[in-house]
Protein backbone atom coordinates (compact mmCIF):
# COMPACT_ATOMS: atom_id res chain seq x y z
CA UNK A 1 0.00 0.00 0.00
CA UNK A 2 1.34 3.42 -0.94
CA UNK A 3 1.63 5.78 1.99
CA UNK A 4 2.62 9.31 0.97
CA UNK A 5 2.70 10.47 4.60
CA UNK A 6 5.08 8.44 6.80
CA UNK A 7 3.40 9.89 9.92
CA UNK A 8 0.20 7.92 9.22
CA UNK A 9 0.47 4.23 10.15
CA UNK A 10 -0.65 1.54 7.72
CA UNK A 11 -1.15 -1.30 10.20
CA UNK A 12 -2.33 -1.46 13.80
CA UNK A 13 1.07 -2.70 15.02
CA UNK A 14 2.58 0.66 14.02
CA UNK A 15 0.55 2.39 16.76
CA UNK A 16 1.95 1.98 20.30
CA UNK A 17 -0.54 0.51 22.78
CA UNK A 18 -0.44 3.55 25.06
CA UNK A 19 -1.33 5.78 22.11
CA UNK A 20 -4.16 3.40 21.15
CA UNK A 21 -5.55 3.63 24.68
CA UNK A 22 -5.20 7.42 24.74
CA UNK A 23 -7.08 7.79 21.44
CA UNK A 24 -9.86 5.50 22.66
CA UNK A 25 -10.14 7.53 25.89
CA UNK A 26 -10.32 10.73 23.87
CA UNK A 27 -13.08 9.26 21.68
CA UNK A 28 -15.00 8.04 24.74
CA UNK A 29 -14.84 11.48 26.34
CA UNK A 30 -15.94 13.12 23.07
CA UNK A 31 -18.96 10.79 22.93
CA UNK A 32 -19.92 11.45 26.57
CA UNK A 33 -19.50 15.25 26.27
CA UNK A 34 -21.95 15.30 23.38
CA UNK A 35 -24.48 13.09 25.19
CA UNK A 36 -24.13 10.34 22.58
CA UNK A 37 -23.51 7.59 25.11
CA UNK A 38 -26.65 5.55 24.45
CA UNK A 39 -26.52 5.72 20.64
CA UNK A 40 -22.78 4.98 20.66
CA UNK A 41 -23.15 1.95 22.92
CA UNK A 42 -26.08 0.67 20.86
CA UNK A 43 -24.15 1.18 17.60
CA UNK A 44 -20.96 -0.44 18.92
CA UNK A 45 -22.78 -3.42 20.48
CA UNK A 46 -24.83 -4.18 17.37
CA UNK A 47 -21.87 -3.66 15.05
CA UNK A 48 -19.39 -5.84 16.97
CA UNK A 49 -19.56 -8.74 14.49
CA UNK A 50 -18.79 -6.34 11.63
CA UNK A 51 -16.17 -4.13 13.28
CA UNK A 52 -13.42 -5.08 10.79
CA UNK A 53 -15.66 -4.19 7.85
CA UNK A 54 -16.66 -0.97 9.59
CA UNK A 55 -13.05 0.01 10.19
CA UNK A 56 -12.29 -0.56 6.51
CA UNK A 57 -15.22 1.68 5.59
CA UNK A 58 -13.82 4.36 7.87
CA UNK A 59 -10.55 4.16 5.96
CA UNK A 60 -12.36 4.30 2.62
CA UNK A 61 -14.32 7.41 3.65
CA UNK A 62 -11.29 9.18 5.15
CA UNK A 63 -10.85 11.65 2.25
CA UNK A 64 -14.38 12.95 2.88
CA UNK A 65 -14.17 12.95 6.66
CA UNK A 66 -10.86 14.80 6.78
CA UNK A 67 -12.82 17.99 6.25
CA UNK A 68 -14.16 17.54 9.79
CA UNK A 69 -11.54 15.48 11.63
CA UNK A 70 -7.76 15.56 11.80
CA UNK A 71 -6.65 12.98 9.21
CA UNK A 72 -3.91 11.24 11.19
CA UNK A 73 -6.00 10.63 14.32
CA UNK A 74 -9.01 9.55 12.27
CA UNK A 75 -6.92 7.02 10.35
CA UNK A 76 -5.39 5.69 13.58
CA UNK A 77 -8.85 5.26 15.14
CA UNK A 78 -10.01 3.37 12.06
CA UNK A 79 -7.11 0.96 12.46
CA UNK A 80 -7.62 0.64 16.22
CA UNK A 81 -11.32 -0.18 15.88
CA UNK A 82 -10.67 -3.16 13.59
CA UNK A 83 -9.64 -5.18 16.65
CA UNK A 84 -12.46 -6.73 18.72
CA UNK A 85 -10.72 -6.08 22.04
CA UNK A 86 -10.44 -2.37 21.27
CA UNK A 87 -14.17 -2.07 20.56
CA UNK A 88 -14.86 -3.69 23.93
CA UNK A 89 -12.35 -1.35 25.60
CA UNK A 90 -14.05 1.66 23.99
CA UNK A 91 -17.40 0.50 25.38
CA UNK A 92 -15.88 0.22 28.87
CA UNK A 93 -14.25 3.65 28.58
CA UNK A 94 -17.55 5.23 27.52
CA UNK A 95 -19.31 3.70 30.51
CA UNK A 96 -16.51 4.82 32.89
CA UNK A 97 -16.48 8.36 31.49
CA UNK A 98 -20.21 8.70 31.96
CA UNK A 99 -20.28 7.40 35.53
Amino acid sequence: MFNSNPEIPVVLDDIPEDEQHALLEKLAQWIVRRNLTTPAILFLETGKPLNFLGSQLLIAFSPFVQAFFKGEQYHKLALILEKDENVELLLQLIEQSEG
